[in-house]
């Protein structure tokens, strides 16, 4: 192979008027012979310091300084080289060469992977960032620049090299920068939204950045028109830190999820809880929310009920299914297995189920409580089943739970809730930061990472808001007033909702229990069925109350309204 590009060889007497003209030759034709180059012996001049002379030479040349070392060997004394004398005027002139080799070289379609022919190029190197940042993993992105160059033996540099890019371009955020890095990334931002909002306390004894809050206009904005509830989430870590990452949702005009604002907390105390509480008012002019989702954590639930006296603090379902399958799974199917031991005829597709489903069964039947909004008594009748029927009478989780009943089953709410008691928010969010962020982000990386979300689910609302306005739905009854001007007035997925309740009134009965003075009493109820809701009509002032509370809780008129 040497000799067929023996023509192509340096030759003594060739010129380059600088040091990166003179390697790309001797590079290019290291690449068509097959073997890596790289830069070796520098002599200079005693006058002036200058350079003389240089050799490039083939990466096999010398041998080991480390002979204890268990790594391959590479070097197998190789002399082939390119010696260089360098005038004063900076003109590299080819003194000696020496083409001959004394390994095997590498055939054409491996010469892509020897180091010298391996370069990350600035337009890849722009394309690996943006792909990055997109969510693309690090072999997804190597193979995206696959498909770019069509094909592995076509892209400059090898899988292990586009890795070490990724981590080159994460190192920029390394822990001994991270303060610098994330006061130049919050003047920026406040260059471009001098509303951008951003709290930081310190940690007295160490001076480093002990909790973090930020949000954008576009946050406070969303929080003037849809923060009446909140759900509030630490149970997601995302940085090297290993911090809890707390962003604080809502939900707007389409039911889609939107964040008010984010949070990095170096401890989960109560202190800490308050001053991001504390830090939250401030952002958003002083206004309390009516209704705050959380966690089952008990210093949280301290700093609540001192920053938000008059906020109704709920317990997110989500976050109590995956307690309850941590705290009750073994118990759980130990019922079940039990169970069916007694029981002689079981059904195929019940002989079948006999692991997880045992939990979902538990699942059905304890959120049958936590629905359960006709009266007090009758929760209490079901939680008692539920305990019987699962043998959980001493279990003290569930002790504690039902000590917070008024935090999550729905016979409590008395607040808005914009139906954030459903358990998909919290998960669906939760899907979302771990598709998107990347474990050990440093700082100013996860604001960046946090203000991609929030761009997306930005795009999301506006999509929403473009079909809704430019489409009208189709009614159930197309000539009745009321859908009519409902579906002139609701967002389409809004509308959709109040749809479905409408539809249902067709299924209740009517029965008056008082009519005399300024009331009337009605008991709704499903056909063939003992369940349904008190409604009192007040003739006075028309106005009407119903024992679901859905109006108040969600905003939405429930069908025992619409019966009456």
């Amino acid at each position: 192979m040497v000799d067929k590009y023996a023509e192509m060889a340096p030759k003594v007497g060739m010129t380059f008027d600088c040091e990166k003209k003179a390697y790309e030759m001797y590079n290019t034709y290291a690449g068509l012979v097959g073997f890596s180059v790289r830069k070796s012996r520098t002599k200079r001049r005693k006058s002036d310091d200058s350079l003389s002379q240089k050799y490039f030479v083939c990466s096999g040349q010398g041998l080991r300084k480390n002979e204890a070392s268990q790594k391959d060997i590479t070097r197998t004394c190789c002399d082939a080289r390119v010696q260089f004398s360098i005038s004063k005027e900076n003109v590299w002139i080819v003194q000696k060469i020496i083409v001959e080799h004394n390994h095997y070289l590498a055939s054409p379609n491996k010469i892509h992977k020897l180091r010298s022919q391996r370069e990350i190029i600035e337009a890849d190197r722009k394309l690996i960032g943006q792909a990055r940042r997109s969510g693309m993993k690090p072999s997804q992105v190597f193979n995206f620049m696959k498909e770019h160059y069509g094909g592995e033996d076509k892209v400059p540099f090898t899988k292990m090299d586009c890795y070490n890019e990724i981590g080159r371009e994460r190192r920029q955020y390394l822990e001994g920068n991270d303060a610098q890095t994330l006061s130049e990334y919050l003047r920026n931002k406040q260059a471009q939204d001098p509303t951008f909002f951003y709290a930081v306390e310190v940690d007295k004894d160490t001076g480093h950045i002990a909790n973090f809050f930020w949000a954008d206009g576009q946050s406070i904005m969303d929080y003037k028109c849809f923060g009446d509830a909140v759900s509030f989430d630490t149970t997601f870590q995302t940085n090297k830190f290993e911090m809890p990452f707390a962003p604080i949702l809502g939900t707007n005009h389409h039911k889609q999820t939107i964040i008010f604002g984010c949070a990095l907390m170096f401890n989960e105390t109560i202190p800490s809880f308050v001053w991001l509480f504390e830090s939250f008012l401030q952002a958003m002019s002083g206004k309390h929310p009516s209704t705050i989702f959380t966690d089952q954590d008990a210093a949280m639930a301290a700093a609540i009920a001192h920053v938000f006296p008059n906020t109704a603090h709920r317990l997110c379902l989500w976050h109590i299914g995956q307690n309850a399958v941590k705290h009750l799974g073994p118990i759980i199917k130990a019922a079940e297995d039990k169970a069916e031991d007694k029981t002689e005829d079981k059904a195929e597709d019940e002989a079948e189920d006999k692991s997880g489903n045992k939990f979902n069964k538990f699942w059905a039947d304890f959120k049958s409580c936590i629905y359960e909004d006709r009266a007090e008594i009758y929760f209490t009748e079901k939680w008692d089943e539920l305990l019987a029927k699962y043998n959980l009478e001493d279990n003290t989780w569930m002790s504690n739970l039902y000590a917070l009943r008024a935090k999550w089953a729905a016979v409590y709410r008395d607040s808005f809730t914009a139906d954030m008691h459903s358990t998909q928010r919290s998960e669906g969010m939760n899907n979302v930061f771990k598709k998107t962020f990347r474990r050990k982000l440093g700082l100013s990386e996860l604001l960046v990472e946090c203000e991609n979300v929030i761009v997306t689910l930005r795009s999301n609302e506006k999509d929403a808001d473009f079909q809704s306005r430019r489409k009208i739905p189709v009614c159930y009854i197309p000539n009745l007033p009321m859908l009519k001007t409902a579906a002139e007035t609701y967002t389409r997925r809004m509308y959709s909702d109040f749809e479905e309740e409408f539809k249902k009134q067709f299924t209740l009965s009517c029965e008056l229990l008082e009519g005399n003075g300024t009331n009337s009493t009605f008991f709704v109820k499903y056909m063939q069925s003992e369940r349904g809701a008190t409604v009192v009509l007040n003739k006075e002032d028309s106005t009407i109350t119903c024992s679901c509370r859905m109006f108040e809780c969600i905003g939405m008129l429930s069908i025992i309204f619409q019966a009456v």
